[in-house]
């Protein structure tokens, strides 16, 4: 990586930086975790997590992000001899910013293009400055929105509509059939028909193996700034509200309703229909059954309130 100068990361952190304890002359090249560190890198440490002197004096970063000033007392050379770190970056929220650093300056630009193996429908819109990856399939009625990457072998069925900014990870299917049916009465199965779509928002990432299906009457929404993982199933008419989490193997049934910022932990399952209310979190492994109010954590299986 190209070396960056910690007085271009102080500019880039303006005001957002409480304070600057060192050398803002260091350099550094690259990104890596507070243990064991790296020279040259920057990292980050948060005080409610480690001992942040402890941290320092063991890392092998040049330079670190924290929350808690003093903790690299006066000039670096006053320090132990054998100490790596050049200087620390006070900052409110160091993950955040560390995030935010890391995106400017080390990370490698995104592709822009079709690659030549994927399959784009003369009748699909895809907005400017758009990737779309090998073996992926965009169908006719998908309208993409500006600056998405689509990865490979991703597949968005017609009637998807996807904003601007946004993230499909590999293998994931969005606009699929979902699984809903009605029986003869001889106990025959029928598929109900799914004419809806799937309506997603801006900034919106999902990751690899993901399948959201399509609506039946009405369209599957989800909706700016969520975020869905790796694994995850998404049934047909669900919502998934704005900046909510879905995380790895969870699977949420028809018509459930996830609430603004709401948070559903690794392998949760919500019942059809449910509705989970904004900022509440829905507990690793749960089994949601009844509605979760605003603000509410529920655990276990069946999922139950705690605190």
């Amino acid at each position: 990586m190209t070396a960056v100068s910690i007085s271009d990361v102080i500019s880039f952190l303006g005001d957002r930086l409480q304070a600057v304890e060192g050398d803002d002359s260091a350099t550094v090249g690259s990104v890596a975790p507070i243990s064991p560190g790296e020279p040259g890198a920057l990292s980050f440490a948060v005080a409610e997590k480690v001992d942040l002197g402890d941290a320092l004096a063991r890392t092998l970063s040049t330079a670190v992000l924290v929350d808690r000033p003093g903790v690299l007392a006066g000039d670096p050379t006053d320090g132990p001899a054998d100490r790596a770190v050049q200087v620390v970056l006070v900052v409110e929220s160091p993950r955040l910013e560390f995030a935010r650093v890391t995106a400017a300056f080390f990370v490698r630009p995104r592709e822009v293009g079709v690659h030549p193996s994927a399959s784009v429908d003369p009748e699909a819109e895809l907005g400017s400055e758009c990737y779309v990856g090998p073996g992926a399939v965009i169908e006719a009625d998908v309208v993409l929105g500006d600056r998405c990457t689509v990865g490979p072998n991703a597949v968005l069925l017609r009637g998807t509509s996807v904003g601007d900014d946004c993230w499909v990870g590999p293998n994931t299917t969005i606009g699929g059939v979902g699984f809903g049916y009605a029986r003869e009465p001889d106990g025959t199965p029928v598929l109900l028909p799914h004419l809806g779509g799937v309506r997603i928002g801006d900034r919106v990432e999902i990751g690899a193996n993901t399948a959201v299906d399509r609506g039946t009457l009405e369209h599957t929404v989800i909706e700016d700034d969520a975020k869905i993982d790796n694994l995850v199933h998404i049934a047909h008419n669900c919502v998934v509200g704005e900046g909510a989490f879905v995380i790895a193997t969870s699977i949420l049934c028809g018509s459930v309703r996830i609430g603004p910022r709401a948070w559903i932990a690794p392998n949760a399952s919500v019942l059809e229909g449910i509705s989970v209310g904004a900022d509440a979190t829905v507990g690793l492994a749960a089994t949601v059954t009844r509605p979760v109010e605003p603000g509410v954590t529920v655990v276990g299986s069946p999922a139950r309130p705690i605190g």
